[in-house]
């Protein structure tokens, strides 16, 4: 019996520890799985919660790349910000997005990056980006950032495309210098006192023909005022890296290329618009953006002279202009935004025009000229107690017939119109005059009583203060002899065409059959001349100060022409007028450049 008991005894403790060690095994099978649940149901939610976050991170970067397209043209609008729509996402849905202006716009100046030194039109934007998917995974950021209009007339020199200086004596860049293209210095005694910057290449030599490299000699002053002579370029130095060393170390990195991670400045355009649409009349087919650029939509006087509506002069100027023959186009003058308007006498005194007054040997034509006499724009302002502050002139073409001939003088035959400023030496106040036709200064401008001023034209011509058409009028048998110049002061911001454009070819890949043209595309041809400037003691003086800004190759006047018979050159004194450098003395009209800056980026967290 004892041994029996003590077997069952024996028996049952192991089926007691069996159970014991089943339910353990259990314990730790059910955690396990449990466990195992848990870490899938975690990653499962931190894999939707990433993709929830980067798909918030792409509507916000979605968001800005629409405010740089809609800062194209420097003007930042209510209405734009909220065309701003979310990108498509499959799976995803954006519960709340918006993209709102922080505060008003402020000038500020640029304290760092590419473009420092300058000042910006700035306006703080917050965008908002939330997403939500399927699964109720949710994230949301919020991206800060600038959106900077840069405006143009701060730079001494700013151009769309390739820039090329060809000088035999010295020459001197004073204001800040920027070209959205390669910059080409063929240039034997150049001197760079601020800081130039492209996106694209720094080459010693010239586009269009070559240089020795040891006959060419560019300075650059340092801070200290000293100046050290740049010796490499972006091809004998082509790593960018090493580029931005030897620009850093050698001239404190005022020579800035793509390789210090300059970029372009966009057009105050939308992307795929020509350029010298700045200067078009206006469109009925114009876009929100295009009317914010174009300057004939910012126009508080918009005067149209119609070369097909040929009429008699006492229909056109009320018999007050007797000087004229008895043909005249229409001439009308609209104010857009209200104001006076001119009646016909006041009309023809202050917009004269002339069949054939003078042949222009760069032309190669007899030029019809449409001229804003200054003096009577500011004797009818004074009258009417208020000046306009921006005239654009609508030039109508003539229909059937051709433009002017280089040996015909023959009145309705032929036609080439330009438009020209004269007696303006003293402005009724802040202006700026344009056209999308050639443009001719005549004489002393904005040098008595300086006012913010800026002219826009497809090329622009200086003609000095003893310019006179009748000394112009012998055809191809006047030279410049004929035509002596004197003394000139010109103070304004211009935006024209280069004389030779973007023609020409660039020597190291030349296109099939290119034959290359005359050198352009600098400073010194951004205004062209008619005269003999040689004629005074040591040259006649022609002063301009102001800022060049070139878009375009001109698409009117011709891209080049002209023989030893043009002109003798000026003695030259062209520089940026540093009064632009203080936003209050900008030009009515001035164009900007959108920037769009990064300023914080942060995730919302529940």
């Amino acid at each position: 019996m004892g041994n029996a008991a003590q077997t069952r005894n024996e028996r049952g403790l192991a089926l007691v520890a069996t159970l014991m060690i089943m339910v353990m095994v259990s314990i730790v099978l059910v955690s396990a799985v449990s466990k195992a649940m848990t870490v899938s149901r975690t990653t499962l939610a931190d894999y939707h919660a990433s993709r929830a976050f980067y798909a918030a991170e792409a509507g916000a970067e979605h968001a800005l790349a629409q405010v740089e397209l809609a800062l194209q043209d420097g003007f930042l609008a209510e209405s734009e910000l909220a065309d701003i729509t979310p990108p498509t996402l499959v799976g995803f849905d954006f519960v709340e997005f918006s993209v709102e202006k922080v505060g008003s716009f402020d000038t500020l100046s640029i304290v760092d990056g590419p473009f420092a030194g300058l000042y910006a039109i700035t306006q703080n934007i917050r965008v908002t980006s939330s997403a939500t998917d399927a699964s109720g995974a949710h994230s949301q950021v919020t991206l800060a950032a600038q959106a900077q209009a840069v405006p143009l007339f701060q730079f001494a020199e700013f151009g769309e495309g390739a820039m090329e200086a060809y000088t035999g004596s010295r020459s001197d860049t004073w204001g800040r210098m920027h070209v959205n293209g390669n910059i080409y210095m063929a240039t034997t005694d150049h001197h760079i006192h601020t800081i130039i910057t492209t996106p694209g290449l720094f080459i010693r030599d010239g586009r269009v023909s070559h240089k020795d490299k040891s006959d060419i000699q560019v300075f650059v002053e340092l801070s200290n005022g000293s100046e050290i002579e740049v010796l490499f370029d972006s091809e004998d130095t082509p790593d960018p890296e090493q580029f931005k060393n030897r620009s850093e170390l050698e001239l404190e990195g005022r020579l800035r290329t793509g390789a210090l991670g300059i970029d372009s400045l966009k057009l105050p355009l939308p992307d795929g618009v020509d350029p010298h649409e700045l200067i078009r009349p206006k469109e009925a087919g114009d876009n929100a953006a295009e009317r914010a650029g174009k300057l004939a939509w910012q126009a508080d006087m918009y005067v149209t002279v119609d070369l097909t509506d040929i009429r008699d002069e006492d229909d056109v100027c009320d018999g007050s202009y007797p000087d004229q023959p008895d043909y005249l186009p229409n001439i009308s003058v609209d104010r857009p935004y209200g104001g006076p308007v001119p009646d016909d006498e006041d009309k023809c005194d202050i917009f004269p025009f002339k069949w054939e007054a003078f042949y222009d040997w760069k032309e190669q034509k007899w030029i019809d000229v449409v001229d804003v006499d200054i003096d009577e724009l500011r004797d009818w302002s004074n009258s009417v107690g208020e000046a306009p502050r921006i005239i654009y002139v609508e030039i109508i073409p003539r229909s059937g017939v051709t433009q002017s001939s280089d040996t015909d003088k023959s009145g309705e035959g032929f036609y080439f119109p330009v438009l020209r400023l004269t007696d303006g030496s003293r402005l009724p106040g802040p202006l700026t005059i344009g056209s999308e036709y050639p443009l001719y200064m005549h004489g002393d401008y904005n040098n008595d009583n300086w006012q913010p001023a800026a002219v826009f034209g497809d090329r622009t011509t200086g003609l000095s203060e003893c310019w006179q058409d009748d000394n112009s009028s012998g055809g191809r048998d006047a030279d410049y002899n004929q035509r002596d110049a004197c003394d000139t002061e010109q103070y304004a911001a211009l935006i024209t065409g280069w004389s030779e454009g973007y023609l020409g070819c660039y020597h190291h890949n030349p296109e099939p059959n290119c034959v290359p043209l005359p050198a352009g595309k600098g400073t010194s041809n951004a205004i062209q001349n008619l005269e003999d400037w040689r004629v005074c003691s040591g040259r006649c003086l022609y002063l301009w100060h102001g800022s060049f800004v070139t878009f375009w190759a001109p698409k009117i006047a011709d891209p080049y022409s002209g023989s030893f018979q043009t002109y003798r050159s000026p003695r030259r004194d062209w520089s940026f007028d540093y009064r632009f450098q203080d936003p209050r003395n900008l030009p009515p009209g001035t164009p900007n450049v959108g920037y769009v800056l990064r300023a914080s980026f942060r995730e919302a967290y529940y």
